[in-house]
């Protein structure tokens, strides 16, 4: 299956867009916090080990897999843009999460790395991380084991 990204180029607008949520809006205010954290955790595993990045997602598209949680509902979204403070890209790619009960937890199913509007890395195994798989309580891994990268 090809994941659907958005791949920044000169053919296109590259200007971030801050205020467009896109298809993400019914996340509240809470869960997008929560979300956009546990994404910025998680590209340190990628290599951008910095707190400032901001969140385009202005053209995130709805994948089918969703559930509620804290103050609103969210989907695993493709189309995720994420920019340095200088509006540089730093990565794009499509998030998924695991929320059984009280744990919950986002992190990146694929994801490229931008230096430069280059692309220098990327994950292309569609599975849960080794790093995910390892905060995961033992009582939800009987049911995320076809999802684990062995």
């Amino acid at each position: 299956m090809q994941k659907n990204t958005v791949v920044p180029n000169k053919n296109m607008n590259n200007k971030p867009n801050y205020t467009d949520l896109g298809l993400s809006s019914p996340m509240g205010v809470n869960l997008r916090k929560l979300v956009e954290s546990q994404l910025k955790l998680d590209l340190k595993k990628y290599g951008i080990d910095q707190s400032n990045l901001k969140f385009d997602w202005s053209h995130s598209c709805i994948e089918g897999h969703d559930t509620k949680f804290l103050d609103g509902s969210l989907e695993n979204y493709s189309g995720i843009l994420v920019y340095y403070n200088d509006d540089k890209i730093a990565a794009d790619g499509w998030m998924e999460f695991i929320h059984e009960g009280d744990f919950f937890i986002a992190y990146w199913d694929f994801v490229r790395i931008f230096d430069n509007g280059k692309i220098i890395a990327q994950k292309e195994i569609f599975r849960i991380p080794e790093h995910i798989w390892d905060e995961l309580p033992n009582n939800i891994k009987p049911n995320c084991f076809n999802g684990r990268i062995k």
